[in-house]
């Protein structure tokens, strides 16, 4: 189960959004998206996101919550996808260095192939086992018992 994080004013999106993330297995944390402080600070960090959906309004705070997002050390290698209904918003995404951009009105379907990009982990694959002979394992753990050649040079015995 992956955490998700919305940060949005707007109910309807919030709940959308959280209709989707919990369809799919994750778990939703909301924030509000227009007031930047200290404790909004910490919240996020503590809520440890592996994606942030991050919706673009015309609030004064909003700008600073993205560029908060992106210097902070602990937050920086988490994808910030925009939400927002502005006609450039991919120009936007790009320009700010976003990871991905959905249009409002929010599709379903997008939202979900978005969540699945980023944080479905793929079934991992059986890999060959080799089998390795009793003799060679013996032979390895005998070499790893014997003292280093460099300390017995140093030590200024002769060397094996």
């Amino acid at each position: 189960m992956a955490r998700v994080v919305c940060l949005s004013d707007t109910v309807s999106l919030v709940r959308l959004v959280r209709e989707e993330a919990t369809s799919c297995g994750h778990l939703l944390i909301p924030f509000p998206g227009s007031r930047l402080n200290d404790a909004f600070r910490q919240a996020v960090r503590q809520a440890m996101p592996d994606v942030v959906l991050f919706e673009l309004t015309s609030t004064l705070d909003n700008p600073h919550i993205y560029f908060f997002l992106r210097s902070d050390q602990a937050m920086r290698s988490i994808p910030v996808i925009f939400l927002s209904p502005r006609p450039d918003l991919e120009l936007l995404a790009a320009a700010l260095g976003a990871d991905g951009y959905l249009s409002l009105p929010l599709d379903r379907g997008a939202l979900r192939d978005t969540l699945r990009a980023y944080l479905d982990i793929p079934a991992p694959v059986d890999v060959l086992r080799i089998e390795v002979p009793r003799s060679t394992v013996q032979r390895y753990a005998a070499l790893m018992q014997r003292p280093p050649v460099m300390a017995q040079v140093a030590a200024g015995l002769p060397a094996v």
